[in-house]
C-alpha cells in the first residue's frame, strides 16, 4: 500500500499540527511492519529532517495555504496517478478535497472545530475555512481522523458527518520529553533564554484562545503573596493578542514577563523540568500536548476543566474553570506550595503520559488506511 503524505509548513515555524505531522511519520517509521510513505510536500526545504527517511516530490505551487486550498485538489489528484497511490492522508487538517479523488482514498486529520466554537478568537481565513471550506471538502474524504472524542463530538455537529467515518486517534508524547537533571546544560539553556526560578511556565501559542489574560490576572495575585516567582511564557504570536498587551499594562506587568518566543524542541525538557508548575488554561483544545509535555518532565500541571483537556489529562492534574481567576491562583498555589500534592501530580502524570505514544498512534492510523483499501 502506497500512501501520498501531504506535508505543509515544515519549513516554517512548528505549530503543534506541525509535531503531529513530523511525530507520527517518525511514528511509522519505527513500527515492525509500516505502510510506505510518499510524502508530497510543499516546503521549500527539510528542516524537520524528513526527506532522508522517505520517498517525497514536491506539490508545485502549492507553498502558501491559499493556493493549496485553490489548487491542491488537483496537485494532489495528479501525484496519486503518476507516483501509483493508493490513498492520501493530509495531517495538516486542510483537506484540499473539493474535486474528483482519481481512484483514491483520501484521509484528513482534523484537529479540533476551535472557530465553531469561538470564531471572534481567530483570524478571519480560519474562520473562513471553516465556515464555507471545510463543509464540502471535509466531507469528500473516506475517513476523517481526530485527536480527541470532544473533537469528535464537535466535528460530527458543526461538519455533520458520518460518526463511522470519523476516528479518534489520541496524539503521543516526543521520546525527548523527558525529567531532566539540575546541571550545567540546564542552567545555560535558561540563561540563554532569559529565564529565571522559580518560575511558572506556559508552553504553546499565544492567541485569543489560549486565555493568557486569566493567566497574567492569575500571576498578578500570586505576586501580592510570593515576590520572587517568575512566570515563563514559551511560544509565537499568533492573532487577536490584544487583550494580553492590555492585561500587561493594567496589571502593570510588562517589565515582570519573560516572553521568550520560539523555544526549539531540543531545550524544552529541560525548560519544562526547571519550572515550579506548567499553567495551562486554555479555553479550548482538541487535544492538548503541552500539558502532557510537562507531566513527561516531571512537572505538576494545572489546565482548564473544558474541551478535550479533561480527557487527555485526566486526575494527573489539577483541572479549573478558565474564567475563574480565584480557583485558577488556588489550585497553582497549591501545587507549588503543598510537596505531598505535588509529588502526587508529578507520580500520576509519569504514569498518565505512559499511554501516549506515537508509535501508538502511527499504528491506529495504519489501521485506518488498512481498512480503507478494503472498501
Amino acid at each position: 500500500m502506497r500512501i501520498g503524505y501531504l506535508t505543509y509548513g515544515l519549513d516554517r515555524y512548528p505549530t503543534g499540527i506541525g509535531r503531529y505531522a513530523t511525530e507520527l511519520l517518525k511514528g511509522f517509521y519505527a513500527l515492525p511492519e509500516s505502510p510506505d510513505i510518499v510524502l508530497l510536500t510543499t516546503e521549500q526545504e527539510d528542516k524537520a529532517g524528513l526527506w532522508n527517511h522517505f520517498e517525497h516530490y514536491p506539490l508545485t505551487g502549492c507553498r502558501l495555504l491559499p493556493a493549496l486550498m485553490a489548487i491542491g485538489n488537483l496537485a494532489l489528484s495528479r501525484a496519486s496517478l503518476k507516483y501509483k497511490l493508493d490513498l492520501i492522508h493530509d495531517p495538516n487538517g486542510i483537506a484540499p478535497f473539493f474535486g474528483h479523488a482519481a481512484g483514491v482514498a483520501r484521509v484528513v486529520t482534523i484537529h479540533d472545530a476551535f472557530t465553531y466554537i469561538y470564531p471572534e478568537k481567530h483570524n478571519w481565513l480560519d474562520n473562513w475555512r471553516y465556515k464555507y471550506y471545510f463543509p464540502h471538502t471535509a466531507r469528500k474524504a473516506d475517513a476523517v481522523i481526530t485527536v480527541s472524542n470532544c473533537s469528535k463530538q464537535d466535528i460530527i455537529r458543526y461538519l455533520k458527518l458520518d460518526p463511522d467515518k470519523v476516528f479518534v486517534i489520541p496524539e503521543g508524547v516526543g521520546a525527548d520529553f523527558i525529567a531532566q537533571p539540575e546541571g550545567k546544560k540546564r542552567r545555560q539553556i535558561l540563561e540563554r533564554y532569559g529565564i529565571k526560578k522559580p518560575y511558572l511556565l506556559y508552553v504553546g501559542a499565544i492567541n485569543g484562545r489560549k486565555n493568557l489574560e486569566g493567566l497574567l490576572s492569575a500571576y498578578a495575585l500570586l505576586l501580592l503573596r510570593y515576590p520572587d516567582l517568575n512566570l515563563t511564557i514559551v511560544g509565537k504570536r499568533q492573532w487577536k493578542t490584544g487583550g494580553v498587551e492590555t492585561a500587561l499594562q493594567r496589571l502593570k506587568l510588562e517589565n515582570r514577563i519573560n516572553f521568550t518566543g520560539y523555544i526549539e524542541d531540543g531545550h524544552l525538557p529541560d525548560i519544562y523540568s526547571a519550572a515550579e508548575v506548567f499553567v495551562f488554561p486554555s479555553l479550548y483544545e482538541g487535544f492538548g500536548l503541552p500539558p502532557l509535555e510537562a507531566m513527561s518532565c516531571g512537572v505538576p500541571v494545572v489546565t482548564s476543566n473544558v474541551g478535550s483537556l479533561p480527557e487527555v489529562v485526566g486526575s494527573a492534574g489539577l483541572m479549573v474553570d478558565p474564567y475563574d481567576v480565584p480557583s485558577l491562583v488556588d489550585a497553582i498555589e497549591k501545587a507549588m506550595i503543598d510537596s505531598e500534592l505535588k509529588a502526587r501530580l508529578i507520580k500520576k502524570g509519569f504514569e498518565r503520559v505512559a499511554g501516549f505514544t506515537w508509535e501508538n498512534a502511527a499504528a491506529k492510523t495504519f489501521e485506518v488506511y488498512r481498512k480503507l483499501s478494503k472498501i
